[in-house]
């Protein structure tokens, strides 16, 4: 008899083996993390705004041989909720920051300490923000700008933030922001797409695999309709959930009206509209 035959079943075992072995690493890429805490680091004073360079990464691990956290103390990098601060870094298409703390998280367990958390990370392009800890978030933990000519991504894997009295990532550009791997406690939002800026878009936002600890308002916002002010009035948003995990009973998305510059967005009264926009696989 061919031994081909002989082998089959065994062949169908291991066969089985690996597919629950491709399930369960398929599960697990995409599975909520758990608790996280601030590394403990070193404070370092900064006084104005980090410039990354186009196509370069900043790793302060790799920069001081140890994690620092950055404590903003120009008047406009306080982490104040003022909409004058400053980022912490500036992003340039195509650059990384990595492995560092941003404020100071030994101020006390309220959201509005002023810790030198300034506005954040800006990014302009494509950009990562990768095993970043935010201490004491800010205005905002990081915000997309738009980059003429180039379509924005923003990518933020590992790390976890604390303490942000509003939203914790801002959408202002264009294009799509994608939040993977994420732990954050003690924040408004997770994520919201502007609701009435000067020049609106249709967004996208990816999360997966993200825990929050307590979320105060609810984990994101987004413009499931656009209106005539907007400029892209009959566009929305799309935000795609998986494994967004926390307790409590605040909603996991929103669908707003968005609208434009010197204007309020409303809540989205259209079940059908919010359905549309926010998509949980």
């Amino acid at each position: 008899m061919n031994p081909f035959f002989l082998n089959r079943p065994l062949r169908r075992f291991c066969q089985g083996l690996l597919g629950l072995a491709l399930v369960a690493m398929a599960s697990s890429a995409a599975a909520a993390p758990g608790v996280r805490t601030v590394p403990a680091c070193t404070k370092v004073n900064v006084s104005a705004t980090i410039d990354v360079p186009a196509g370069t990464t900043w790793d302060g691990v790799a920069k001081y041989g140890k994690w620092v956290c950055l404590v903003g103390t120009a008047s406009n990098m306080k982490g104040t909720q003022s909409e004058s601060q400053i980022p912490m870094f500036k992003l340039n298409n195509g650059s990384t920051v990595k492995n560092v703390v941003i404020g100071d998280g030994s101020l006390g367990s309220g959201t509005n300490l002023a810790a030198g958390g300034a506005d954040g990370v800006h990014c302009y392009g494509v950009c990562n923000i990768t095993n970043v800890y935010w201490a004491d978030v800010g205005e905002d933990g990081a915000t997309v700008k738009k980059l003429s000519g180039v379509t924005s991504k923003l990518t933020i894997s590992g790390g976890a933030a604390f303490k942000a009295a509003d939203k914790l990532f801002q959408h202002n550009g264009d294009g799509t922001l994608v939040i993977t791997d994420f732990y954050a406690d003690n924040i408004g939002k997770l994520y919201r797409s502007c609701g009435n800026c000067s020049t609106q878009y249709a967004r996208k936002v990816t999360v997966t695999g993200v825990r929050l600890g307590t979320l105060n308002v609810a984990g994101l916002g987004v413009n499931s309709s656009y209106d005539s002010k907007s400029g892209i009035a009959g566009k929305y948003d799309v935000a795609t959930i998986t494994d967004l995990v926390y307790s409590g009973s605040k909603p996991k998305c929103e669908g707003y009206v968005g609208t434009g510059s010197g204007n309020e967005p409303v809540k989205d009264t259209s079940s059908s509209n919010v359905a549309r926009a926010c998509v949980f696989k």
